[in-house]
């Protein structure tokens, strides 16, 4: 029976999201697993649609020695079973503040567990009393990361922790696996966070990354997992490869990751093939579509769009002269050439 906790005093970085799904895909694979909810917001247990009910048994009542944990696991299908969690265990630490050996107190009650391939932990978002007594309960740890700055400089913290209880309480306590949540191939920071996990944890850093999925977000609400809610998304697909690496198994279709792709330098004497529709292009002659210009008192002449400089002049010609006729007054119609398109303006002509 493998005993994994699922650690990190960071919150919101896809702990609970990553024990439901891991645990149901490992019971997908024919795995008998439980899973123990030991955060007091109780999010694992919601996610199977088991909402608070203060007259069941949950994790608080057996810390406290109230019930048994034979009578307080329920199952869920026929190969995966669950320990509910309570808001109660809020208040735990003080309630164990004055036990001896407070620290052993889970794996004091949970040794009469047996029948199971995997029990998983959900540890809650701090390194209290309840994380200590998972890390002194299990053999193995798993860390789930979020691909961002902050979630990866508080491991420091929890790494030193782990180390002192494996030093005093748990010398079989290994750290087996990390976990790559939230992330997206897109940026750049998830590539650089998960290269630092590479470069720090080497091998121990599972090859599948939990890639942002909004399927993953919305299964809760349903009282489903992904498997069930969107089987076919990305979210469905990354955990199940998940499970399978943590079984042993090999993966069906690994994470694709979206890389950004360099530009390419050229090489003198090596120059890109030149395809046809871009010789085309090139030695294609100018448009050459004639727009019609028409002016007031000339015939329309010819215009091409490829010489825009070329200015089309109209001559001005002198009216023909006016001969007088004797008893009669004539009108001079005189044109003001004040700009295009303008009225002819008509005044009176100047007897001779």
């Amino acid at each position: 029976m493998r005993k994994i906790a699922l650690v990190n005093q960071k919150g919101g970085v896809g702990k609970t999201t990553t024990a439901v799904h891991l645990a149901a895909g490992l019971a997908e694979l024919g795995k008998k697993v439980l899973l123990i909810d030991l955060d007091p917001q109780a999010n694992a247990t919601l996610s199977f649609g088991l909402h608070h009910n203060p007259e069941r048994p949950s994790a608080y009542s057996v810390l406290i020695g109230k019930t048994d944990v034979e009578e307080t696991i329920q199952p869920l299908t026929e190969m995966l079973s669950i320990l509910p969690s309570s808001i109660d265990l809020a208040g735990v630490d003080m309630e164990l503040s004055n036990e001896i050996g407070r620290e052993r107190v889970l794996s004091d009650k949970l040794d009469e567990i047996s029948g199971f391939d995997f029990v998983l932990v959900d540890c809650p978002p701090s390194l209290g009393l309840i994380s200590v007594n998972a890390l002194t309960f299990v053999d193995e740890i798993h860390i789930p990361v979020q691909c961002e700055f902050f979630a990866l400089h508080g491991l420091s913290l929890l790494m030193r922790t782990i180390d002192l209880v494996k030093r005093r309480l748990n010398p079989t306590l290994e750290i087996t696996g990390v976990i790559a949540c939230m992330y997206d191939g897109r940026r750049s920071l998830a590539r650089e966070t998960s290269s630092e996990l590479d470069n720090f944890f080497q091998d121990k850093v599972f090859k599948t990354k939990i890639r942002t999925n909004v399927r993953l977000a919305e299964a809760p609400s349903h009282g489903k997992t992904v498997f069930e809610y969107a089987p076919d998304s990305y979210g469905s697909q990354d955990y199940r490869n998940l499970a399978r690496e943590v079984a042993g198994l090999p993966l069906e279709q690994p994470t694709p990751v979206v890389e950004e792709t360099a530009p390419t330098t050229p090489v003198p004497g090596h120059e890109p093939e030149v395809t046809e529709s871009v010789v085309e292009e090139k030695t294609a002659a100018p448009d050459t579509t004639e727009i019609p210009v028409v002016e007031s008192g000339k015939e329309a002449l010819p215009v091409t769009e490829s010489n825009e400089e070329t200015k089309i002049e109209t001559e001005q010609k002198a009216p023909p002269p006016v001969t007088p006729v004797p008893g009669k007054e004539e009108e001079k119609v005189e044109t003001e050439n004040s700009g295009p398109n303008l009225p002819a303006t008509v005044r009176p002509a100047v007897e001779l």
